[in-house]
């Protein structure tokens, strides 16, 4: 902690009394140097007042200028993780429409059936079989649901005990119907040991969806692949997300913007530029840090780095 960030708090917090402070000594050393009775009294009392009011008015502006930042930034958090709820409505019914569907189509099927056997009192094992297709079926729309609740989840707490691995797999889940139908691979390596982190699952998922839909948008001709891994850090006691695609990468001369607010490659009215600043601030709140490695034509990989939980009694 540098002096600057340790005084600046205490500056904003007991400003008036610090610039009273200010005021008594910048008064004792004019009057010092004024013994002579080159500045009459008043005046050195008028310029100290004058001080003291300005330098307030300064501290007063710069700390409102920080809480509206801080509120700026949590509305675009909160704006930009409901209109990409938004984005997904589309795909997420698909998704749930298809299951749905055919799960009240076999079921009706059955029924009818049922009532053609009811005086053989013999079922059909054809019958069992798509009635357990159904069950199957349901309860993959079930799991589409849960994962679509918990990425919507809006909580400010920072501090529920969240696996890595379960919001990527959500991730994948309600991004499933952007890669299924292209020559798209996706590759994982979880550590099945990983280490949980403090963290907002809800805010986590929208930066592995904006992650992971890029590097989905950034393979030509939607082929090739995108490697998932996660792993544990001992040394730096963090859990680490890589994201790596075979897409055409990203040109140097961009790569130094890309999360920054409001930058954006792609075509207008495709995207807001807020993605990957969104995802970059989201990082930070919870101590970590998100880097981009790329070369062109070569692909690009995202590396996060956050903050495993400590160890407590009952671990």
């Amino acid at each position: 902690m540098n002096i600057k960030s340790a005084i600046t708090p205490q500056i904003e917090k007991n400003g008036l009394v610090l610039i009273a402070f200010a005021m008594v000594v910048i008064y004792w050393v004019i009057d010092s140097l004024a013994s002579g009775l080159l500045f009459p009294r008043t005046l050195i009392v008028t310029f100290v007042i004058i001080y003291g009011f300005f330098t307030q008015t300064l501290i007063n502006s710069r700390k409102a200028a920080l809480d509206e930042k801080d509120k700026t930034q949590q509305q675009l958090i909160q704006s930009e993780s409901l209109a990409a709820i938004g984005q997904l409505v589309a795909g997420i019914a698909h998704e749930l429409n298809n299951p749905l569907s055919s799960t009240a189509s076999f079921i009706q099927s059955d029924i009818e059936l049922i009532k053609e056997q009811e005086e053989k009192r013999d079922i059909d094992h054809e019958i069992l079989a798509d009635l357990e297709f159904s069950l199957k079926e349901l309860n993959r729309a079930e799991t589409i649901v849960k994962s679509v609740l918990g990425l919507s989840r809006q909580t400010q707490t920072y501090a529920e005990n969240v696996n890595i691995n379960t919001i990527l797999a959500d991730a994948l889940r309600v991004l499933h119907n952007q890669y299924s139908t292209s020559d798209i691979t996706i590759v994982k390596d979880f550590d099945e040991n990983l280490q949980d982190i403090n963290g907002n699952f809800a805010n986590l998922g929208q930066v592995f969806i904006n992650i992971i839909k890029n590097a989905l948008q950034a393979l030509p001709d939607g082929k090739g692949f995108i490697y998932l891994k996660t792993r544990y850090n001992k040394d730096t006691n963090c859990v680490e997300i890589e994201c790596r695609d075979t897409g055409e990468g990203i040109p140097n001369e961009t790569i130094k913007d890309i999360f920054k607010p409001f930058f954006t490659t792609k075509d207008v009215g495709k995207g807001s530029g807020l993605g990957l600043y969104i995802s970059h601030e989201i990082v930070k709140k919870h101590g970590g840090l998100i880097s981009v490695l790329s070369n062109k034509g070569k692909g690009t990989t995202f590396l996060i780095a956050l903050p495993a939980r400590g160890e407590t009694e009952d671990d």
